[in-house]
């Protein structure tokens, strides 16, 4: 079995989407686990109706939580997989996904591997801009050394097993907004990832997403992130801290410029 892992909160426009994105997948045995500390906004109906449909295989936990590194770590603990994957309810897979990472990751020591991702938008037409592409084009290649310039892993593209979940811990609730960039460092200190040159989810842009609302800070809290794994690399760690500042502000440029304004 493959479990996923959805925090929802606010979400009811495009949360349908994302749970028969999980659901609806073919040839693999998935169970999708939604944590939705407190909707208000008509998400906790659509998720009632929806478990009618899908019965046991969508498991609902409506907790209050500390966020939603604590609300994916929550999930996590209830999931009965071998395989794991974490999916926000703005994002989306794309068909016949779980049929091809499953079998690569249904193994007893730590993996994990990262496709691409797609872009859409609040409409869920596909689009593409030069931060999908750049990150899709830096992610042909992984090493741990240039991990620590910028994350270019795509956190909806990104699944691992099991033993990789308990042997490198859970997310530190403490991030709210970088918090996947930490937990691929710690990743990549157990195992080097598979790379798939196929695109496995579509990251969805809009106005009211975090990395729309809070740019500086989710550049900021990364660039801490770094320097906090770059001791592990020497001087070398040094250089890439320097060259992540700099590819820092090039990236805050483009998505003041770029970003969604509704």
């Amino acid at each position: 079995m493959i479990s996923m892992v959805m925090p929802s909160y606010l979400q009811r426009a495009f949360l349908e989407e994302a749970v028969r994105s999980v659901l609806n997948q073919q040839g693999v045995d998935v169970e999708l686990i939604v944590m939705d500390p407190g909707s208000d906004d008509g998400s906790r109906e659509l998720l009632l109706e929806l478990h009618e449909e899908y019965g046991e295989r969508l498991v609902l936990g409506f907790e209050k939580d500390r966020g939603q590194s604590d609300a994916v770590n929550r999930g996590m603990a209830l999931a009965q997989g071998r395989v794991l994957g974490w999916l926000n309810s703005d994002d989306r897979l794309r068909p016949g996904v779980l049929a091809t990472v499953t079998p690569l990751l249904d193994r007893d020591e730590p993996s994990w591997l990262y496709g691409r991702a797609g872009l859409i938008d609040a409409q869920s037409s596909r689009s593409m801009n030069l931060v999908a592409w750049y990150k899709n084009w830096q992610g042909r290649r992984f090493s741990r050394l240039k991990l620590l310039l910028e994350n270019f892993i795509p956190q909806q593209a990104t699944f691992w097993n099991r033993s990789m979940w308990d042997k490198a811990g859970h997310l530190d609730i403490e991030r709210h907004l970088d918090m996947d960039y930490d937990l691929w460092l710690r990743f990549a200190k157990v195992a080097k990832p598979l790379v798939l040159s196929e695109e496995l989810a579509d990251m969805r842009i809009h106005a009211e997403a975090k990395g729309s609302m809070q740019t500086r800070k989710q550049l900021a809290d990364a660039y801490m992130t770094a320097k906090h794994h770059a001791g592990d690399y020497g001087l070398q760690g040094q250089m890439m801290l320097f060259l992540h500042r700099l590819l820092s502000l090039r990236t805050l440029t483009y998505y003041l410029l770029m970003k969604p304004r509704k």
